[in-house]
C-alpha cells in the first residue's frame, strides 16, 4: 500500500539556519571579482556589463566571468570551490525567471557557504521568490540586488544602465558588515 505524507506548511525548515556574516573592503587594489552566470538570456553580458562598472569604482579589480550553460541547475559544488579559491567577492546572476533565480540565489548561497561575500542580481518579479529559495537552503539573507523587470532582451544600452544602476549596490553588500562594525 502506498504512504501518504501531510507536510505541514507551518512547520519549522528542515535546513538549519546560517546567517550571512561575511564581507569585504573592496576599497583596496587588485580585487578579485567573480563574475558567475547561470547563462540565462543576457545574463553574460549584464555581468560583463557590471564588470565593466566596477572597473570605473574600484581600483583595479580583476574580474573573472564564469559561466554555467544551464539557467536552470546551480554551479557544481567543486566548480564553486574553484570558484572561491580565486576570488575574494561574487556575484551571481541573473535572477529573471522561477528557475534562473532559484539557480542564482543557490550559487550565491553556495559561494556565501565557501566563506566568499556575495551579492545574486534578481529582477524586482522575482525578488520575493529569491528570498523564499534563500531561506529554503538555510541563508535567508544572502545579499541579493534587485534590478528592473525585465533585463534579458532590453538591448546593450539597457543593460549597461541597469549594471551602472546596480554595481554601487553590490558594492554595498559586499561592504555591508564592515560598515556595521565602524
Amino acid at each position: 500500500m502506498a504512504k501518504l505524507t501531510i507536510l505541514d506548511p507551518r512547520a519549522a525548515p528542515r535546513v538549519a539556519i546560517t546567517p550571512y556574516g561575511l564581507s569585504c573592503d573592496a576599497s583596496g587594489p587588485d580585487l578579485r571579482v567573480a563574475l558567475v552566470s547561470n547563462c540565462f538570456f543576457d545574463a553574460s553580458n549584464l555581468l560583463n556589463a557590471v564588470g565593466e562598472t566596477l572597473k570605473e569604482l574600484l581600483d583595479a579589480p580583476v574580474i573573472t566571468l564564469y559561466e554555467f550553460p544551464n539557467p536552470s541547475l546551480i554551479a557544481p559544488l567543486d566548480e564553486v570551490a574553484k570558484i572561491a579559491a580565486n576570488c575574494d567577492v561574487a556575484i551571481t546572476a541573473m535572477g529573471h525567471c522561477g528557475s534562473c533565480t532559484s539557480s542564482a540565489t543557490r550559487d550565491a548561497v553556495n559561494l556565501a557557504r565557501a566563506g566568499v561575500p556575495v551579492a545574486a542580481l534578481v529582477t524586482e518579479k522575482f525578488i520575493q521568490a529569491s528570498g523564499f529559495v534563500a531561506r529554503s537552503v538555510g541563508m535567508p539573507d544572502v545579499p541579493r540586488v534587485q534590478m528592473p523587470h525585465p533585463v534579458a532582451g532590453t538591448g546593450a544600452a539597457r543593460i549597461a544602465e541597469i549594471a551602472r544602476g546596480a554595481a554601487s549596490a553590490i558594492v554595498a553588500a559586499w561592504q555591508a558588515r564592515l560598515s556595521r562594525a565602524a
